[in-house]
């Protein structure tokens, strides 16, 4: 469902605005949150409020990077790029909560950097694509967010979490939508048809709501270590929508970054995984409690 998002996502903004996009789409997924988890919100504690809110902050400009940086620049390249918050998640966990980070995360991060830099290098009398760049500042904030979010999810309800983060993205997104709007710098959206109403129901209900739910549901019974695998799935799948809705191709020396950043991502799981199979490193499983 991620990977499929990313051409989705740039399908929709080539008839509608980000600001229009994002407000709609997560003001859906918050209606449906709150329609599910009303029970938890009204129990939420203080702290639990204001834990959500940093986490819709950080969602917010995660969210608002990417779409307007997807309006720039390939559905491909911004799946590969984006996969670079499972490298730059670490960081910030050190950065922000002092959990440090191993010699094979600082080598993975250097390995996807340079990838990076090759993906997003001009070819051909092109200019720096600042799609891209945007899109990288999304991967970071999308870091952020994850970082924050085990940080809080072992002192919060998890659903309650998610639905204040989410209803805060929404009112974010409404809001400046409307500002634009006001300031003349948001046009009138286009007429909304079946087509839009398919894609934005796929993107509110599947990946924002389900997609979030079963995320949370599944990493408590499976290792994270291998849930990252899974995860740097993400920009391959995105590649292969993205040929086969767009016919998007990477040069040469776009793909040789495509698969540096896939590589990196995975040289920084190494040791993590080493440890989780090892009996002596004292990790256990969920099933063993």
């Amino acid at each position: 469902m991620w990977g499929s998002s990313h051409v989705v996502t740039k399908d929709l903004l080539t008839n509608h605005s980000p600001a229009f996009y994002t407000s709609t789409r997560f003001g859906i997924a918050s209606i449906c949150f709150g329609f599910l988890f009303a029970r938890h919100l009204r129990r939420a504690k203080r702290a639990e409020i204001g834990q959500g809110l940093l986490l819709g902050l950080c969602s917010f400009a995660a969210i608002a990077f990417y779409v307007t940086g997807l309006a720039f620049t390939q559905a491909a390249k911004a799946g590969f790029i984006t996969g670079l918050y499972l490298v730059f998640t670490p960081i910030l966990a050190y950065a922000l909560f002092r959990s440090r980070p191993t010699r094979d995360h600082l080598v993975g991060l250097a390995v996807a950097i340079f990838g990076f830099a090759l993906l997003s290098f001009p070819h051909g009398g092109e200019s720096i694509n600042l799609g891209d760049i945007l899109v990288l500042l999304a991967a970071i904030a999308w870091a952020g967010h994850i970082a924050a979010t085990s940080a809080f999810a072992s002192q919060s309800d998890v659903r309650t979490l998610a639905a204040i983060q989410v209803m805060t993205v929404a009112i974010l997104a409404i809001s400046a939508n409307l500002i634009l709007v006001r300031l003349g710098l948001e046009t009138s959206p286009n007429p909304i048809d079946w087509r839009f109403s398919l894609q934005i129901g796929y993107l509110a209900i599947m990946l924002t709501v389900v997609s979030a739910l079963l995320q949370t549901w599944v990493q408590g019974r499976v290792a994270s270590t291998h849930a990252a695998v899974f995860y740097a799935l993400e920009p391959v799948t995105a590649a292969i929508f993205a040929y086969l809705l767009f016919s998007e191709k990477l040069s040469a020396v776009g793909g040789l970054g495509a698969l540096l950043i896939v590589s990196g991502v995975m040289i920084s799981r190494i040791k993590l995984a080493s440890r989780w199979r090892s009996p002596e490193s004292g990790v256990r499983s969920p099933e063993s409690g």
